[in-house]
C-alpha cells in the first residue's frame, strides 16, 4: 500500500518538473522570437533610414517640409518597433487566456496584415499628398509609442489578460493602441492607394475589430471590476464608438 502511494508520489513530482520546463520553454520562445523579429526589422528600418537621408542630402531637390515630415514618421516607427521589441521581452505572464485558435489567427493576421499594402506599387503623390500621408504616420506611430510605453509589461500581441491597464489614454478608450495604429496604417495606404490596398485596409479593420473583442472577453473574466470600466469607454471613439 504505501509502496505504492509512494511510486504514484513519485511518477507525480517527476512529472511536474518536466511540465514545468515545456511551461517555461514556450514562455522563453513566445518571447524572444517576436522580439527578435522587431529588432531585425528595426535593424533593417535604421539602415532604410540612413540610406534615405543619404539621398536625401545628396538630390537636395526634395523640398524640406515634406522630406522633414517624412523622416520624423520613418523615425518614430522605428521608436515604435524598437519599443516592441524591448517589451516582449520583459512583459508579465498572462493570467488568463483566449481559447481556441481563432483568436491566435487573428492576432497574428491582424499584426502583419497591413504589411501587404507595401508590396504593391507606390502612387505617385504630390508634396501636400505626401506631407498629409507622413503627419498620418508620424501622429499614429508617435502616439501609439506613447500608448505603448504607458502599457509598459502589459503589452501583449495575443488576447491575453496580463494586467487591467485603466489610467492614460485607457482613462478615454479601451483600445487606444488599436486606434492610433490604424491612423499610422491609413497613412501607409495612402501612399499605395489602390482598389486592391484598399480592400487589405478593410479586411486589416474588420481583424482588428475581432482582436477587441476577444481581448475584452478575456479581460471581463480575468477581471471583474473591467465590466464597471466597460460601461465608462469608448471602445474606440468617445462618444461614438
Amino acid at each position: 500500500m504505501y509502496a505504492e502511494d509512494d511510486l504514484q508520489m513519485s511518477a507525480s513530482v517527476a512529472f511536474k518538473p518536466r511540465r514545468f520546463d515545456r511551461v517555461k520553454l514556450l514562455d522563453m520562445v513566445t518571447r524572444i522570437v517576436p522580439s527578435a523579429f522587431f529588432l531585425l526589422v528595426v535593424l533593417l528600418k535604421v539602415n532604410e533610414q540612413f540610406v534615405f537621408v543619404m539621398k536625401g542630402h545628396a538630390d537636395g531637390n526634395e523640398p524640406p517640409l515634406k522630406f522633414a515630415a517624412d523622416l520624423l514618421s520613418r523615425s518614430s516607427t522605428i521608436c515604435f518597433l524598437g519599443l516592441m521589441s524591448v517589451l516582449f521581452l520583459i512583459r508579465l505572464e498572462p493570467i488568463k487566456k483566449a481559447k481556441g485558435i481563432i483568436p491566435r489567427v487573428m492576432a497574428i493576421a491582424g499584426t502583419f496584415f497591413v504589411a501587404l499594402v507595401t508590396f504593391f506599387p507606390r502612387i505617385d503623390l504630390s508634396m501636400t499628398q505626401m506631407v498629409i500621408a507622413s503627419l498620418f504616420g508620424l501622429v499614429g506611430t508617435g502616439i501609439s509609442f506613447v500608448v505603448l510605453a504607458h502599457l509598459g509589461r502589459s503589452f501583449s500581441l495575443m488576447a491575453e489578460a496580463r494586467r487591467l491597464v485603466t489610467s492614460g489614454p485607457y482613462r478615454y478608450m479601451r483600445h487606444p493602441l488599436y486606434f492610433f495604429e490604424a491612423v499610422a496604417s491609413f497613412g501607409v495606404l495612402l501612399q499605395f492607394l489602390s482598389v486592391y490596398t484598399f480592400v487589405i485596409f478593410l479586411a486589416y479593420a474588420f481583424l482588428q475589430l475581432q482582436r477587441m473583442k476577444n481581448e475584452e472577453e478575456v479581460l471581463g473574466k480575468a477581471f471583474p471590476e473591467y465590466q464597471e470600466y466597460k460601461l465608462k469607454t469608448a471602445r474606440l471613439i468617445p462618444g461614438l464608438y
